[in-house]
């Protein structure tokens, strides 16, 4: 059958597609992290014939939407139709996005947006899923022996999008190679030695949520025994013994709840000719219960204080010593009637800061409050008095908390002054005229009131300030007396 000359079977539809919609949005690539949610945009323009038209997203050949209708089953996937918009030229868009919620590794690939013309139009978008690292794999898996000399290889492998870097590190130590670090799945040692031992740690990183971690311990020549939530049971002494093939041996050592050694802070020259006030600090866990204070006048043969004597090494019991003195009572004792190798000593309990027994707990800030934080670091001072004027002095300290007495502490010197140093006044702040007294605050019932005694108090508070402001005006004087 012969056709009219210029007519052609598809011209019709042709002629239609002319005046189909076409895209404003582009394709393009999406990286998403996992688990969150994506909005895919597809919006086209609106002509006369857009109605005849069907706008449908597509997942390779897998239909998922067509116009308004939701074709997929996949709950976390909804169809959102966009608000019709008019440009400037009075060009109206519409269109369809597709909203995917809580992506998977499965989401990933390219999702397009097609109007469905004669010859369909089309717009891509790819889909890509950022998965964090996590180690899958890591040998050994266990803590490892190795004999010295002999080789050890590590390995480490991750998965994730994109793929993670694997970098090997050394817990608070340097690799064997002498670096911060290694980069790559394998780590070998060729020789191995107690220099080698140590966590290995395995990390894997790829920019994507938070890096994995993996430790290999390569355990060498170092053991542990780690001893959690001390009691007084556990205070004692342990013994660590080793052998090989060689032979054995073993070690000691003493887990001690006593205090550390007193450390003497106070400075070493007296302000008075007769007292010294001495102080000390001390670290213990357990409360301190009582101090004693040793203190005696320095010997003249200085080599023989370093010399060990019976005082060095003895721990006191509760019985006290016949020329001790408790703090509780007062001390009048003379160092010189003992000479100067003779110690005297002085049982002081142990204070808090409002004068009760044992400052182990002290409130924290506001003071209001009932919570309680222990305290390591205890600080003790006392007045020695009945000194002898310009002489040296030397002193110990130990402390006793709930375990017993920890050792003396190291001889400590002090001095006496040949005369009571002379304190110099607290400076006063500088605002002039302090202490003059206003007598414009004062109404005159007020002003009347005012006794002689007041006056007294007035005038020397006032002569005072005037004679340690000398500087200042002749006028300021004057105005002094005046106002008294």
């Amino acid at each position: 059958m012969a056709l009219p000359s210029g007519h052609f079977p598809d011209s019709n539809f042709l002629e239609e597609d002319r005046y189909s919609p076409g895209f404003l949005t582009l394709g393009q690539k999406y990286s998403i992290a996992i688990g969150s949610t994506v909005v895919l945009p597809c919006k086209i323009n609106e002509t006369e014939n857009s109605s005849q038209y069907v706008l449908a997203w597509k997942r390779d050949i897998a239909v998922l939407t067509a116009g308004n209708v939701k074709v997929t089953v996949n709950p976390r996937i909804r169809l959102m139709p966009v608000q019709a918009h008019t440009d400037p030229h009075g060009s109206l868009s519409t269109g369809y996005n597709l909203e995917i919620r809580d992506v998977r590794n499965s989401d990933a690939g390219d999702y397009i947006c097609q109007i469905g013309s004669m010859e369909p139009k089309e717009i891509v978008h790819t889909l890509e899923i950022l998965v964090p690292p996590k180690i899958d794999y890591i040998s050994p898996s266990n803590k490892m022996d190795i004999h010295k000399g002999a080789p050890i290889r590590m390995e480490c492998r991750a998965s994730g999008n994109p793929t993670p870097k694997i970098v090997w590190s050394r817990k608070n130590n340097m690799m064997p190679n002498g670096e911060a670090n290694k980069t790559g799945n394998v780590l070998d040692i060729l020789h191995a030695n107690r220099h080698t031992s140590g966590h290995y740690k395995c990390t894997a990183d790829n920019r994507v949520g938070q890096p994995d971690t993996r430790e290999v311990f390569n355990r060498g020549n170092k053991y542990s025994l780690v001893i959690r939530n001390v009691t007084y049971s556990d205070i004692g002494n342990y013994t660590c013994q080793a052998s090989n093939a060689l032979g054995k041996d073993r070690g000691t050592l003493s887990l001690s709840g006593l205090p550390t050694l007193c450390y003497f802070d106070s400075p070493t020259l007296s302000s008075y000719r007769d007292q010294y006030n001495i102080s000390w600090t001390v670290q213990s866990y357990s409360p301190i219960r009582e101090y004693r204070l040793f203190f005696r006048l320095a010997s003249k043969s200085m080599h023989l204080l370093h010399h060990e004597n019976p005082l060095d090494n003895h721990i006191y019991s509760d019985r006290p010593a016949t020329n001790s003195h408790l703090y509780s009572s007062p001390f009048s004792g003379s160092v010189s009637a003992h000479g100067g190798d003779q110690w005297e000593n002085v049982v002081i309990p142990e204070m808090n800061d409002y004068g009760a027994p044992n400052h182990f707990y002290n409130l924290v800030p506001p003071y209001a409050t009932s919570v309680r934080q222990p305290t390591i670091r205890h600080r003790m001072s006392f007045q020695l008095k009945n000194l002898k004027p310009a002489s040296n002095y030397e002193a110990r300290v130990q402390a006793r908390n709930d375990h017993g007495w920890n050792k003396l502490s190291s001889i400590f010197h002090f001095s006496t002054r040949s005369e009571d140093m002379e304190l110099e006044p607290s400076a006063q702040p500088a605002v002039h005229g302090a202490g003059l007294l206003d007598k414009g605050l004062l109404s005159s019932s007020d002003a009347s009131t005012i006794t002689g005694t007041h006056l007294h108090k007035s005038w020397t508070l006032s002569i005072f300030i005037v004679l340690i402001t000398t500087h200042l005006l002749p006028s300021l004087y004057h105005a002094a007396l005046s106002v008294v």
